[in-house]
């Protein structure tokens, strides 16, 4: 019995000290970007020469100045692209510079004083191209530890874009009948289908259906906002014996990114890259985006009418199923040679045949149906 005893004092004391070490390895004062502790990424936004300040933090006020030692990094944009499924170039040589090379916290305080990362000249940078530059701590003057989770923070450049859409105003839709019976658009095993809309208004409640068609092809793979079903405010893809309505109402007068998902497995709806809603897709019949049914691929149109009143630019369809990063990522233009995007309308001109070219050299031009009206000086994306 006393050496039963004296067994369970020793494990409890070694319990004890292990748990004391690995308390004070918990504990253990570190430096890291300021506001990295959930993610690494830092967003900013420009279109023209712009700055940003930032900071690194201490975990514990310091007794006495510490110099934190940062460096732009590089090699850094192809492991994250890598590790995030993203498509990043790092920035254009003399396009950014930092204010200086080190942070400085002061005695007695836990941030640093800020330190400017600046976007001196957009000269060298190409429409469309997500850049990224990351900043990578490489030490501290008293040898203090790295939150390793946040010893770099990726700035990614979002490029602000001006540009036009087409106000459609329930009276007007894009037809593309070089879709029809087209095998690049049937028979697909998983599809995304995205576009930007800002509505001037929606149905009224009492309107039956009250449906404001967005983009596809009725009975197969369509947006829409309204049903009977739902309200006339709320997003909703339709087809194939399925539906899915956003669990959000939406506003007139403000853009949104829409898009639905299908992996083959499930469809997920996004608005501006957050999921809205989402149903099982196995076993359904396939994605037929070349279905002649009433008229087959539109943009605001179906059965025949359901139009809708509202704007709308950067329309995509891809035969493969994009992530919710490249999603937010993308809103505002794509490479039109990206992977598995097989049509591509900005809306934003008219060609010299008059139709809404399709960036991606498939030759599925959109033709309006009747002259288009204009919606100017949109900016994308949209900051609050």
């Amino acid at each position: 019995m006393k050496n039963n005893k004296l067994t369970m004092i020793i494990l409890a004391g070694a319990a004890l000290a292990a748990g004391a070490c690995q308390e004070s390895i918990q504990y253990k004062d570190v430096v890291f970007f300021t506001g990295t502790e959930n993610s690494p990424v830092t967003s900013m936004y420009v279109d023209g020469p712009s700055s940003m300040g930032m900071t690194v933090t201490s975990s514990a006020k310091l007794a006495s100045e510490v110099t934190v030692s940062v460096e732009v990094n590089g090699a850094a944009v192809d492991s994250y692209n890598a590790a995030n499924g993203t498509a990043y170039k790092m920035l254009p040589e003399g396009s950014y510079r930092l204010s200086s090379d080190s942070f400085r916290i002061e005695a007695g305080k836990n941030v640093s004083l800020p330190v400017n990362f600046e976007i001196v000249s957009m000269d060298d940078f190409e429409e469309g191209v997500l850049y990224c530059a990351p900043l990578t701590i490489t030490g501290t003057s008293n040898g203090m530890d790295v939150l390793e989770a946040s010893r770099t923070t990726y700035v990614l450049i979002n490029q602000i874009i001006t540009t036009k859409g087409v106000d459609l105003k329930q009276s007007n839709y894009v037809k593309f009948p070089s879709i029809i019976n087209n095998s690049m658009f049937s028979n697909m095993s998983a599809c995304t289908m995205e576009i930007r809309v800002y509505m001037n208004s929606y149905y009224s409640e009492s309107a039956n259906p009250g449906i404001a068609s967005v983009m596809g092809v009725e009975e197969n793979f369509l947006l829409r906002f309204g049903d009977i079903s739902c309200k006339k405010n709320q997003l909703q893809y339709a087809g194939r014996g399925a539906s899915v309505t956003s669990k959000s109402q939406f506003n007139t007068k403000q853009w949104y990114h829409l898009a639905v998902v299908d992996d083959g497995t499930n469809l997920v709806l996004y608005v501006d890259g957050e999921v809205e809603g989402e149903v099982a897709s196995s076993g359904k019949s396939a994605i037929n985006l070349a279905w002649d049914y009433m008229d087959g691929f539109h943009i605001g149109f179906s059965e025949r009418g359901r139009m809708m009143n509202g704007i709308v630019s950067e329309a995509r369809v891809w035969n493969r199923a994009l992530n919710a990063i490249e999603l937010e990522n993308n809103q505002c233009y794509v490479d039109p040679a990206s992977e598995g995007l097989i049509g591509y309308w900005r809306l934003d001109e008219l060609d010299e045949n008059g139709n809404f070219k399709d960036l991606t050299g498939n030759g599925n031009d959109g033709i309006p149906n009747s002259r288009p009206s204009w919606s100017e000086d949109i900016k994308c994306p949209v900051i609050d």
